[in-house]
Protein backbone atom coordinates (compact mmCIF):
# COMPACT_ATOMS: atom_id res chain seq x y z
CA UNK A 1 0.00 0.00 0.00
CA UNK A 2 1.38 3.38 -0.85
CA UNK A 3 1.85 6.40 1.01
CA UNK A 4 -0.44 9.27 0.57
CA UNK A 5 0.43 12.53 -1.30
CA UNK A 6 1.94 14.94 1.08
CA UNK A 7 2.05 18.50 -0.51
CA UNK A 8 5.42 20.87 0.38
CA UNK A 9 4.83 24.01 0.67
CA UNK A 10 7.53 26.48 -0.53
CA UNK A 11 10.04 27.89 2.36
CA UNK A 12 9.96 31.60 3.31
CA UNK A 13 11.75 33.61 5.84
CA UNK A 14 9.25 35.30 7.96
CA UNK A 15 5.21 35.08 7.59
CA UNK A 16 4.85 38.46 7.49
CA UNK A 17 6.81 41.88 8.68
CA UNK A 18 8.00 41.89 12.33
CA UNK A 19 5.78 44.49 14.25
CA UNK A 20 6.44 46.09 17.77
CA UNK A 21 5.49 43.86 21.12
CA UNK A 22 2.42 44.70 22.96
CA UNK A 23 2.90 45.00 26.95
CA UNK A 24 0.24 43.58 29.17
CA UNK A 25 -1.21 46.05 31.41
CA UNK A 26 -4.05 43.81 32.02
CA UNK A 27 -4.18 41.02 34.79
CA UNK A 28 -7.31 39.21 35.00
CA UNK A 29 -9.14 39.63 37.89
CA UNK A 30 -8.98 34.98 38.74
CA UNK A 31 -7.80 32.58 37.42
CA UNK A 32 -10.36 30.28 35.03
CA UNK A 33 -11.73 27.23 36.84
CA UNK A 34 -10.74 25.18 33.50
CA UNK A 35 -7.02 24.57 34.21
CA UNK A 36 -5.65 23.07 30.79
CA UNK A 37 -1.33 22.90 31.33
CA UNK A 38 0.90 23.59 33.27
CA UNK A 39 4.40 24.66 32.07
CA UNK A 40 7.98 25.06 34.10
CA UNK A 41 10.70 27.26 33.63
CA UNK A 42 14.33 25.68 34.28
CA UNK A 43 14.24 27.77 37.64
CA UNK A 44 10.68 26.29 38.58
CA UNK A 45 8.79 29.30 37.76
CA UNK A 46 5.32 28.03 36.99
CA UNK A 47 3.51 29.04 33.57
CA UNK A 48 -0.33 28.12 33.40
CA UNK A 49 -2.95 28.76 30.95
CA UNK A 50 -6.77 28.54 31.08
CA UNK A 51 -9.62 28.64 29.42
CA UNK A 52 -13.12 30.09 29.54
CA UNK A 53 -15.45 26.99 28.18
CA UNK A 54 -18.95 28.18 29.23
CA UNK A 55 -18.81 31.76 28.99
CA UNK A 56 -19.90 34.52 26.50
CA UNK A 57 -16.82 34.62 24.74
CA UNK A 58 -13.82 31.56 24.43
CA UNK A 59 -10.96 33.40 25.90
CA UNK A 60 -7.50 31.79 27.50
CA UNK A 61 -5.44 32.95 30.53
CA UNK A 62 -2.09 32.84 30.49
CA UNK A 63 -0.75 33.45 33.96
CA UNK A 64 3.12 33.73 35.64
CA UNK A 65 4.16 32.57 38.98
CA UNK A 66 7.01 32.54 40.81
CA UNK A 67 6.06 29.28 42.87
CA UNK A 68 3.91 26.24 41.93
CA UNK A 69 3.16 26.75 45.33
CA UNK A 70 1.18 30.24 44.82
CA UNK A 71 -1.01 28.41 42.09
CA UNK A 72 -4.14 29.17 41.25
CA UNK A 73 -4.35 32.26 43.43
CA UNK A 74 -4.70 35.20 41.61
CA UNK A 75 -3.01 37.34 43.61
CA UNK A 76 -0.48 35.55 44.44
CA UNK A 77 0.75 35.51 40.67
CA UNK A 78 3.67 37.45 39.35
CA UNK A 79 1.17 38.51 36.22
CA UNK A 80 -1.19 37.47 33.70
CA UNK A 81 -2.83 38.12 30.50
CA UNK A 82 -5.86 37.38 28.67
CA UNK A 83 -5.69 35.93 25.01
CA UNK A 84 -8.90 36.56 22.41
CA UNK A 85 -8.52 32.79 22.15
CA UNK A 86 -8.41 29.67 23.72
CA UNK A 87 -4.67 28.16 24.38
CA UNK A 88 -4.01 24.79 23.25
CA UNK A 89 -0.38 23.69 24.23
CA UNK A 90 2.33 26.34 25.55
CA UNK A 91 6.41 25.04 25.96
CA UNK A 92 9.22 27.13 27.16
CA UNK A 93 11.74 27.65 24.28
CA UNK A 94 14.71 29.32 26.62
CA UNK A 95 14.59 31.12 30.35
CA UNK A 96 12.97 34.45 29.05
CA UNK A 97 10.01 32.90 26.35
CA UNK A 98 6.99 31.05 25.84
CA UNK A 99 5.40 29.87 23.02
CA UNK A 100 1.43 29.18 22.67
CA UNK A 101 -0.76 27.53 20.28
CA UNK A 102 -4.26 29.02 19.93
CA UNK A 103 -7.11 27.85 19.20
CA UNK A 104 -7.42 30.41 16.53
CA UNK A 105 -4.77 28.82 14.52
CA UNK A 106 -2.38 31.03 15.45
CA UNK A 107 1.68 31.13 17.04
CA UNK A 108 2.25 33.31 19.66
CA UNK A 109 5.50 34.33 21.03
CA UNK A 110 5.13 35.32 24.60
CA UNK A 111 8.16 37.27 26.36
CA UNK A 112 8.49 37.81 30.16
CA UNK A 113 9.75 40.52 31.63
CA UNK A 114 10.31 42.65 35.10
CA UNK A 115 10.87 46.56 35.23
CA UNK A 116 11.07 48.78 38.65
CA UNK A 117 7.76 49.80 39.98
CA UNK A 118 7.59 53.74 39.16
CA UNK A 119 5.74 54.08 42.91
CA UNK A 120 6.88 51.43 44.89
CA UNK A 121 10.17 50.41 45.99
CA UNK A 122 9.28 46.67 43.46
CA UNK A 123 9.40 44.91 40.70
CA UNK A 124 6.68 45.03 38.18
CA UNK A 125 6.02 41.49 35.63
CA UNK A 126 4.48 41.71 32.49
CA UNK A 127 4.21 39.78 29.60
CA UNK A 128 5.43 41.52 26.25
CA UNK A 129 2.91 39.86 23.29
CA UNK A 130 4.96 39.47 20.12
CA UNK A 131 2.54 39.49 16.86
CA UNK A 132 1.04 36.30 16.66
CA UNK A 133 1.50 34.29 13.43
CA UNK A 134 -1.55 32.64 11.85
CA UNK A 135 -0.76 29.79 9.33
CA UNK A 136 -3.36 27.40 10.24
CA UNK A 137 -6.28 27.73 9.05
CA UNK A 138 -8.30 25.57 11.77
CA UNK A 139 -7.26 25.43 15.61
CA UNK A 140 -3.69 24.25 16.78
CA UNK A 141 -4.25 21.24 18.54
CA UNK A 142 -0.98 20.44 19.55
CA UNK A 143 3.17 21.54 19.27
CA UNK A 144 6.32 20.74 20.38
CA UNK A 145 10.02 22.03 20.94
CA UNK A 146 13.75 20.65 20.37
CA UNK A 147 15.55 21.48 23.06
CA UNK A 148 18.42 24.08 22.85
CA UNK A 149 20.66 21.34 25.03
CA UNK A 150 19.79 18.43 22.72
CA UNK A 151 22.63 15.53 23.08
CA UNK A 152 21.68 14.52 19.84
CA UNK A 153 21.91 15.90 16.35
CA UNK A 154 20.80 19.53 16.31
CA UNK A 155 21.73 20.69 12.72
CA UNK A 156 20.96 24.62 13.77
CA UNK A 157 16.69 23.33 14.90
CA UNK A 158 17.22 23.91 18.60
CA UNK A 159 14.26 25.72 20.02
CA UNK A 160 12.11 25.08 16.51
CA UNK A 161 8.54 24.62 17.03
CA UNK A 162 6.21 21.74 15.47
CA UNK A 163 2.44 22.78 15.18
CA UNK A 164 -0.02 20.81 14.15
CA UNK A 165 -3.62 21.92 13.21
CA UNK A 166 -6.98 20.77 12.58
CA UNK A 167 -6.57 21.78 8.84
CA UNK A 168 -4.23 18.45 8.63
CA UNK A 169 -1.14 21.16 8.27
CA UNK A 170 2.20 20.09 9.94
CA UNK A 171 4.33 23.10 10.28
CA UNK A 172 8.16 23.99 11.24
CA UNK A 173 9.21 27.23 12.45
CA UNK A 174 12.31 28.42 13.31
CA UNK A 175 13.11 30.65 16.09
CA UNK A 176 12.20 34.25 14.48
CA UNK A 177 9.34 32.30 13.98
CA UNK A 178 9.92 31.91 10.04
CA UNK A 179 8.36 28.92 8.46
CA UNK A 180 11.51 26.23 7.42
CA UNK A 181 9.10 23.38 6.63
CA UNK A 182 5.26 23.28 5.76
CA UNK A 183 3.57 19.62 4.67
CA UNK A 184 -0.20 19.86 4.09
CA UNK A 185 -2.69 17.27 3.50
CA UNK A 186 -0.75 15.05 6.30
CA UNK A 187 -3.79 13.91 8.41
CA UNK A 188 -6.62 15.21 6.42
CA UNK A 189 -8.65 14.75 9.15
CA UNK A 190 -6.72 16.78 11.71
CA UNK A 191 -3.74 16.52 13.54
CA UNK A 192 -4.32 15.44 17.24
CA UNK A 193 -0.77 15.33 19.00
CA UNK A 194 3.36 16.11 17.86
CA UNK A 195 6.14 14.69 19.36
CA UNK A 196 9.27 16.05 19.19
CA UNK A 197 12.47 13.11 19.48
CA UNK A 198 14.42 14.92 22.02
CA UNK A 199 17.95 13.50 21.16
CA UNK A 200 17.46 14.09 16.96
CA UNK A 201 16.70 17.32 15.86
CA UNK A 202 15.47 16.46 12.62
CA UNK A 203 12.43 13.91 14.32
CA UNK A 204 9.27 13.80 15.31
CA UNK A 205 6.04 11.66 14.91
CA UNK A 206 2.59 12.75 14.21
CA UNK A 207 -0.88 11.59 15.28
CA UNK A 208 -4.00 11.82 13.12
CA UNK A 209 -7.58 12.38 13.88
CA UNK A 210 -7.66 9.17 11.91
CA UNK A 211 -5.75 7.03 14.57
CA UNK A 212 -2.48 6.78 12.39
CA UNK A 213 1.32 7.54 13.71
CA UNK A 214 3.30 9.18 11.12
CA UNK A 215 7.25 9.24 11.93
CA UNK A 216 9.01 12.63 10.31
CA UNK A 217 12.55 12.61 9.19
CA UNK A 218 13.58 16.29 7.80
CA UNK A 219 17.07 15.02 6.01
CA UNK A 220 14.70 12.45 3.85
CA UNK A 221 13.56 13.13 0.97
CA UNK A 222 10.25 11.26 2.03
CA UNK A 223 10.07 12.88 4.75
CA UNK A 224 7.73 11.10 6.55
CA UNK A 225 6.42 7.70 7.00
CA UNK A 226 2.95 5.85 8.27
CA UNK A 227 4.35 3.87 11.35
CA UNK A 228 1.23 2.93 12.85
CA UNK A 229 -2.47 2.35 11.59
CA UNK A 230 -4.96 0.33 13.20
CA UNK A 231 -8.66 0.63 13.59
CA UNK A 232 -9.76 -0.81 16.82
CA UNK A 233 -6.85 0.84 18.31
CA UNK A 234 -6.69 3.86 16.90
CA UNK A 235 -3.92 6.66 18.14
CA UNK A 236 -4.50 9.27 20.65
CA UNK A 237 -1.31 10.82 21.45
CA UNK A 238 2.61 9.64 21.50
CA UNK A 239 6.00 10.80 23.00
CA UNK A 240 9.66 9.48 22.51
CA UNK A 241 10.62 7.04 25.50
CA UNK A 242 13.90 8.62 26.47
CA UNK A 243 17.16 6.72 26.22
CA UNK A 244 15.41 4.28 23.43
CA UNK A 245 15.88 5.46 19.80
CA UNK A 246 13.32 5.24 17.31
CA UNK A 247 10.68 3.87 20.33
CA UNK A 248 7.54 5.41 20.74
CA UNK A 249 4.87 5.25 23.58
CA UNK A 250 1.77 5.25 22.75
CA UNK A 251 -1.47 5.97 24.13
CA UNK A 252 -4.81 5.39 22.35
CA UNK A 253 -8.27 6.77 22.47
CA UNK A 254 -9.42 3.63 24.42
CA UNK A 255 -6.49 3.82 27.52
CA UNK A 256 -4.63 1.81 26.36
CA UNK A 257 -0.74 2.31 25.92
CA UNK A 258 2.20 0.62 24.62
CA UNK A 259 5.51 0.71 22.68
CA UNK A 260 6.10 1.53 18.89
CA UNK A 261 9.19 0.60 17.61
CA UNK A 262 9.50 3.49 14.19
CA UNK A 263 12.03 1.45 12.41
CA UNK A 264 10.63 -1.96 12.39
CA UNK A 265 6.80 -0.45 12.75
CA UNK A 266 6.23 -3.31 15.47
CA UNK A 267 4.42 -3.05 18.81
CA UNK A 268 4.86 -4.16 22.56
CA UNK A 269 4.39 -4.16 25.79
CA UNK A 270 0.49 -3.71 25.83
CA UNK A 271 -1.14 -2.22 28.90
CA UNK A 272 -4.39 -1.02 29.82
CA UNK A 273 -4.14 1.91 32.14
CA UNK A 274 -7.52 3.34 31.75
CA UNK A 275 -11.02 3.10 29.87
CA UNK A 276 -10.92 6.62 28.86
CA UNK A 277 -8.97 8.92 26.33
CA UNK A 278 -5.38 9.53 26.96
CA UNK A 279 -4.68 13.14 26.39
CA UNK A 280 -0.87 13.97 27.82
CA UNK A 281 2.12 12.32 28.38
CA UNK A 282 5.15 13.83 30.77
CA UNK A 283 8.35 12.47 31.45
CA UNK A 284 10.32 12.99 34.18
CA UNK A 285 13.70 14.30 33.75
CA UNK A 286 15.36 12.96 36.97
CA UNK A 287 13.70 9.36 36.15
CA UNK A 288 13.72 9.47 32.68
CA UNK A 289 12.17 5.49 33.27
CA UNK A 290 8.93 7.31 34.92
CA UNK A 291 6.07 8.94 32.85
CA UNK A 292 2.90 11.07 34.36
CA UNK A 293 -0.80 10.35 32.14
CA UNK A 294 -3.85 11.97 31.96
CA UNK A 295 -6.89 11.52 30.02
CA UNK A 296 -10.46 12.46 29.86
CA UNK A 297 -10.60 11.40 33.90
CA UNK A 298 -10.13 12.43 37.21
CA UNK A 299 -7.68 9.90 37.76
CA UNK A 300 -4.13 10.14 36.49
CA UNK A 301 -1.10 7.71 36.73
CA UNK A 302 2.46 7.37 36.68
CA UNK A 303 4.21 4.32 34.37
CA UNK A 304 7.35 2.64 34.64
CA UNK A 305 9.03 1.99 31.48
CA UNK A 306 11.68 -0.51 31.53
CA UNK A 307 13.14 -1.89 27.91
CA UNK A 308 9.88 -3.38 26.84
CA UNK A 309 8.54 -3.89 29.50
CA UNK A 310 5.46 -1.05 31.26
CA UNK A 311 4.04 -1.24 34.57
CA UNK A 312 1.74 1.33 36.85
CA UNK A 313 3.88 2.89 39.74
CA UNK A 314 1.28 5.22 41.01
CA UNK A 315 -2.26 6.62 40.62
CA UNK A 316 -4.31 9.33 42.63
CA UNK A 317 -7.43 10.08 42.03
CA UNK A 318 -7.11 13.78 44.45
CA UNK A 319 -8.77 16.26 41.61
CA UNK A 320 -12.53 16.13 41.06
CA UNK A 321 -12.65 16.72 37.38
CA UNK A 322 -10.69 16.25 34.44
CA UNK A 323 -6.81 15.66 34.95
CA UNK A 324 -5.01 18.46 32.13
CA UNK A 325 -2.28 19.97 33.22
CA UNK A 326 1.18 17.46 34.14
CA UNK A 327 4.31 19.28 34.80
CA UNK A 328 7.40 17.60 37.00
CA UNK A 329 9.24 20.32 38.48
CA UNK A 330 12.88 20.81 37.09
CA UNK A 331 14.83 21.14 40.18
CA UNK A 332 12.96 18.56 42.58
CA UNK A 333 11.50 16.47 41.26
CA UNK A 334 7.81 16.66 42.30
CA UNK A 335 4.67 16.66 40.27
CA UNK A 336 2.65 18.99 39.86
CA UNK A 337 -1.08 18.42 38.17
CA UNK A 338 -4.28 20.83 37.62
CA UNK A 339 -7.77 20.10 36.51
CA UNK A 340 -11.05 21.55 35.48
CA UNK A 341 -11.56 21.72 38.97
CA UNK A 342 -9.24 24.93 39.35
CA UNK A 343 -6.78 23.18 41.44
CA UNK A 344 -3.03 22.54 41.24
CA UNK A 345 -2.13 19.81 43.87
CA UNK A 346 1.46 18.51 44.03
CA UNK A 347 2.57 14.91 44.22
CA UNK A 348 5.70 13.18 45.57
CA UNK A 349 6.25 9.91 43.65
CA UNK A 350 7.51 7.72 45.86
Amino acid sequence: MTEPMVDVAPKGDLAFAQKPPVTSNYTPKSVDEYIDLLEFSKTGQLYLATSSLNKRSWTGDLWWFNSPEDAPEAEKALTGYRIDSGIAQAKVINPKQLVLGLDSGALQLVTMSSTPHETRDTMQYFFDMMPSYCEHDDRITDLDTWPEDSGGIADGRANCVVTGGMDGRVIVWDTNMGITNMFTQVHPAGVTAVACNKEDNNVFATVGLDGKVKAWNLRNIKSCVTVYCDEMEPAGTVSWVPGQTGVLLVASRTGKIFLLNTETKTTSAHFQLMDREIKNIRWSKDRPELCAIAGDDVTFHVIKVEQQNISKHYSNSSHKDFVRGLAWHPTTGILWTSGWDRTVRQHTIP
